[in-house]
């Protein structure tokens, strides 16, 4: 590749994967001539499995300067790494969200079929049950990994509920979840947009950083189709153009296209961005930004005062760095 190509893909994709520049380098060079700048899920499984954590961790439990409380991920055709918030508030949620148990009626909460285990290295692995899927979770030491496991499987089990996190094959009733949004039943990869927002992202701060964004599903949609609800402090001008060049960018986005863009209050404070599918899959993402009042800013900004000084900064603290020596993680292609 091209020096200057090289230079110019790599700098998208640390916009869009939060990765520092050289380590975007590093996986480019890894990836070969022709490879995707951020490469698709080869398995549909793999595909399902990202989606999954996209719907749960899309809603977070409070304000971060990373997305979601994502800080950067390193995505790969066969598994996808991410390094998510230090915040141990935060930690906990995600376990509490993600990891599948099992009440008393046998309804499952968290994600169905997910299964954790190690890598080489004693990071914890995320697992779709009767799959190669895996997402590798990076800074986060194993011991507080077991720790953070060990106290949730004791708060559910006395809510009568029990683990299933770290049994073997799916359950019947996780079988019935994973059938529901099996792409032999429900279309054509019906994963591929999550899945893709995931590996991307970075796109939900390059509008600006917002003091809050949460996403969710259409109601009652088989096919992937998103809402986001990004909330700014007054005064901030978000740059939509922007975000939507990052997210329909030929060479490192989605094949998706504009199809609205409009403003209902004067000075921006009220927007709406859409975009659909470019290929005729089902599937949309709709985003809406907003102002949100001042009063619920400072309540907010007082009790998370280290999150807001960062996005009052227009969190620069979390941003890609070009600096470092180039680095490239070993990925685990299982």
């Amino acid at each position: 590749m091209a020096p200057a190509k090289l230079t110019r893909l790599a700098g998208l994709r640390s916009l869009l994967t939060r990765e520092q520049y050289q380590l975007s380098v590093a996986h480019l060079i890894a990836l070969g001539p022709g490879a995707p700048t951020v490469p698709h899920p080869a398995d549909p499984a793999q595909e399902a499995l990202e989606w999954w954590i996209m719907l749960r961790c899309a809603w977070p439990v409070e304000p971060m300067v990373a997305p979601f409380g994502f800080e950067r991920v390193s995505p790969t055709p066969y598994g996808l790494h991410i390094s998510f918030a230090a915040a141990p508030a935060y930690r906990r949620w995600f376990v509490s969200t993600v990891l599948p148990s099992a009440g008393p009626d046998g309804e499952v909460s968290g994600i169905p079929g997910l299964r954790t285990d190690r890598d080489p290295t004693g990071a914890p692995v995320l697992r779709l049950a009767g799959s190669t899927a895996s997402v590798v979770l990076r800074g986060i030491p194993a011991q507080q990994w077991r720790t953070l496991t060990a106290d949730f499987e004791a708060e559910i089990r006395a809510e009568g509920h029990h683990p299933l996190w770290n049994t073997g094959p799916a359950t019947a009733e996780e079988m019935r979840h994973l059938t529901w949004f099996d792409p032999a039943t429900a279309g054509p990869r019906p994963h591929w947009l999550g899945s893709g927002l995931l590996r991307r992202v970075g796109l939900f701060t390059a509008a600006g950083v917002p003091a809050l964004v949460t996403g969710w599903t259409t109601a009652g949609a088989i096919e992937d189709s998103w809402k986001f609800d990004l909330e700014f402090i007054p005064g901030h001008r978000p740059d939509h153009d922007r975000l939507a060049s990052l997210l329909a960018d030929p060479a490192a986005g989605l094949p998706l296209l504009v199809s609205g863009h409009e403003c209902r209050e004067s000075g921006a404070s009220r927007c709406r961005l859409q975009l659909v599918a470019a290929d005729g899959r089902p599937g949309e993402v709709e985003l809406l930004f907003r102002h949100t009042d001042e009063a619920v800013i400072n309540a907010w900004e007082t009790r998370w005062p280290h999150e807001f000084a960062l996005i009052r900064q227009g969190g620069s603290q979390s941003e890609p760095q070009r600096s470092g020596r180039p680095a490239l993680r070993g990925t685990t292609a299982r």
